[in-house]
């Protein structure tokens, strides 16, 4: 381009727009991991759009310097500057921006960055093709809304300079690239969003797993250890009142491992750390003297007098198992002070996945456990890790931005998160952690948005063939309309926006239409007035169909909108006068079986029952009564009395219970219970309807659950401000 050739409006509105899309580039908008919207790229479309090739080169140059900045990848100005000469150039050959973005991205811009990220990058390899898929999803989305936004802003309709096609493009051309356009930016925008809701619901539902594992496990885990040193402290206790009988202790000792197999081995020993009793007896030879005394676990309980849980370390003389051993003092009866020795249990680390197995919800989890010198005493085998061994960890994935705790254990070296993990601390000091692979959360990432690509390439085809047929329906007959209609031309027409930018069809209609301009304008008095009639009548319509939008159309109910709005205004009035409010759900009981036995008459004659019993019982200009949705009515009550409230709801319950049903197509008789779930509180409970509903509706379960037709409320008590 010579610098004779450039045109300064052009050069400023390039670089003005440059400016714009850098600083939208400095912040893109993170949708879940390394998946980045970025949004500032819709200014190069729009300058390849208006200025062609030369100028929306400039415009990226400066745009993708924020990205630049933010990822640090010289990548962004060779694909970004390709892709902007790229539109430029199609633009001046009459395509489409969108359609000239999709060839790019196929031929040369997924190719090109696959190559990049292959030589200058550590991405593995199995994450290549969703991440090249993310950057061309990502481009159909700031290019398809940079068209429309050439398309619907006036600014851009009437800029004098701009490129205009060489041919006019056909009605069909137009409307279906539209509709392409609409369709894409809506399509994808929705579906991303959706996306990220679903995998944010994902992410928090595995954090959420991962937390209550490791409660549960951590609860599972210290009553384990707790029930094992209750059993040797119990054993030191009737040792030290059993001294006569230390003859019967091998006995004893047996027995006691027999009730608790997870101890590995058992001893006791004298004051000199010597074996005197041992179970399995047959692993340890006890007519050569056995000793102990340089052993943590016998200094710790005869030197200190403590219980002592040892950390995990090598067993010896019993066997080379890792264990961890339990430890208490036997004391003399002469002397409450003077340890004659101790009772040792040593327990048997495979048992911890026993432990592990309580948590059969989760088969993907893995437990972790580790002593506080952070060695490993329990491992799943997922991990492949072995007991003894120091944990080594790696705190990764600052870059995916999930808002979740992630670790690489398996292969530390490795950049891409291998677990997503929550831990808890126990009493003696051990740490126990649950971890979730992050691989499985990736890959329904990668699904979902191969199943968006899919969806919306299946959608453009459909959309291309089904809008082409339709304007191909229209354009003809008004081809033939344009050709027939008049013989005059009107003179000093100069519509500018027709003559450059109407298709061929509708530009040769309105040259024929302007003949009978003059005609039809005696027409448009008469058709004001119809419009004003017509209007009137549309009001009329309207206000009949907001009536029916707030009555259930079967049982006369109000609908749960306007419940919702009923409830905000009793709110309110309650709580000036310091009134408590009642939100009661009712279920009919067996619905189904009455659907099934009686029919859907019979339902329908069921729900209209209850729906005129509620209105005799409840009907007190206050009261609220909704139909909740199927066989559930939803009721708003306010009371002063709440003595009172389950005496009512219990006598409307009974009443409905004595009903005779008749069902009107085949007149037998029947009857219907019904289930009440109820909360009663003051108006500082819960300003919103959804908290009061979620607490009735478990206690409504539990009217279930206790054997139906029963009624079941909380009351709560005034939280004081």
């Amino acid at each position: 381009m010579a610098l004779s050739s450039v045109n300064m409006t052009h050069y400023k509105l390039a670089i003005i727009l440059g400016i714009i899309g850098f600083s939208i580039n400095l912040y893109p908008i993170l949708l879940l991991a390394n998946i980045p919207l970025v949004l500032g790229n819709i200014v190069i479309v729009i300058t390849a759009i208006l200025l062609g090739p030369w100028y929306a080169l400039l415009t990226a140059m400066i745009c993708v310097s924020g990205l630049m900045l933010v990822w640090d990848s010289p990548h962004v100005y060779l694909i970004f500057g390709l892709e902007a000469l790229w539109l430029g150039f199609a633009k001046r050959k009459n395509i489409y921006a969108l359609y000239a973005c999709i060839a790019y991205w196929l031929l040369v811009g997924m190719p090109m960055f696959y190559l990049y990220a292959t030589l200058f990058t550590h991405i593995p390899t199995e994450s290549l093709p969703f991440i090249v898929l993310k950057q061309s999803i990502n481009a159909l989305i700031y290019t398809s809304l940079g068209a429309l936004i050439v398309l619907i802003v006036p600014y851009f309709w009437h800029f004098k300079t701009k490129l205009i096609d060489n041919h006019r493009r056909t009605f069909n051309t137009q409307l279906t690239y539209t509709f392409i356009l609409v369709l894409t930016l809506s399509l994808l925008s929705s579906t991303l969003l959706f996306n990220n809701q679903f995998i944010k619901r994902q992410k928090a539902m595995i954090y959420e797993n991962l937390q209550d594992s490791v409660t549960h496990l951590g609860h599972f885990t210290s009553i384990f250890v707790n029930e094992h040193v209750k059993a040797i402290t119990n054993a030191a206790h009737w040792l030290s009142l059993d001294l006569e009988e230390q003859s019967d202790w091998q006995y004893q000792l047996t027995s006691l491992h027999q009730s608790y197999p997870s101890f590995l081995t058992m001893l006791i020993t004298n004051n000199k750390g010597q074996v005197i009793a041992a179970s399995p007896k047959k692993k340890l030879d006890l007519s050569q003297p056995v000793s102990v005394a340089d052993r943590e676990y016998f200094q710790q309980a005869f030197f200190y007098q403590q219980i002592f849980i040892s950390s995990v370390f090598q067993g010896r003389g019993f066997g080379n198992d890792p264990i961890i051993a339990i430890s208490a003092p036997i004391y003399s009866r002469q002397s409450e002070h003077e340890p004659i020795g101790i009772i040792e249990g040593s327990l048997n680390l495979r048992q911890f996945a026993s432990i592990e197995h309580t948590n059969t919800k989760n088969h993907q989890q893995a437990m972790l456990l580790v002593d506080e010198n952070n060695r490993i005493i329990y491992a799943s085998n997922m991990l492949a890790l072995t007991p003894l061994e120091p944990l080594k960890v790696q705190q990764v994935g600052q870059e995916y931005k999930t808002g979740l705790p992630m670790m690489n254990i398996i292969n530390t070296k490795n950049l891409t998160p291998e677990f997503i993990y929550a831990t808890a601390t126990l009493e003696n000091g051990w740490t126990l952690y649950t971890l979730n692979p992050l691989l499985p959360l990736i890959k329904l990432i990668e699904e979902l948005y191969l199943a968006t690509f899919a969806i919306l390439l299946i959608a453009l085809f459909i959309t291309f063939y089904i809008t082409r047929i339709v304007s191909l329906r229209l354009t003809q007959p008004l081809a033939i309309i344009a050709k027939d209609f008049g013989e005059h031309n009107i003179k000093n027409v100069n519509i500018e926006q027709v003559q450059n930018e109407a298709p061929q069809e509708i530009y040769a209609l309105h040259q024929r239409l302007q003949k009978s301009k003059h005609a039809l304008m005696s027409y448009q008095s008469e058709l004001e007035n119809n419009v004003q009639l017509r209007t009137i009548e549309l009001e009329r319509a309207n206000s009949q169909l907001k009536s029916l939008s707030e009555i259930d159309p079967l049982t006369g109910l109000y609908n749960r909108r306007i419940a919702e709005l009923k409830f905000c205004s009793l709110h309110e009035i309650n709580q000036r006068n310091n009134e408590t409010i009642v939100v009661a759900l009712l279920d009919l009981d067996h619905f189904k079986q009455v659907n099934d036995q009686q029919g859907h008459l019979g339902g329908d004659e069921a729900l209209k029952t209850i729906s005129n019993l509620l209105i005799r019982t409840f009907k007190r200009d206050t009261d609220v009564i909704a139909r909740f949705g199927g066989e559930e009515f939803l009721l708003i009550l306010s009371f002063s009395d709440t003595l009172k409230i389950e005496t009512h709801l219990n006598h409307f319950r009974e009443k409905l219970a004595r009903t005779q049903l008749t069902n009107p197509q085949t007149q037998h008789s029947f009857s219907v219970t019904v289930s009440i779930g109820a909360i009663i509180a003051f108006p500082s409970f819960s300003p919103s309807l959804d908290d009061w509903i979620k607490q009735a509706d478990i206690n409504l379960y539990k009217a279930k659950d206790s054997g139906r037709n029963k009624v079941v409320y909380t009351q709560q008590p005034e939280e004081k401000t």
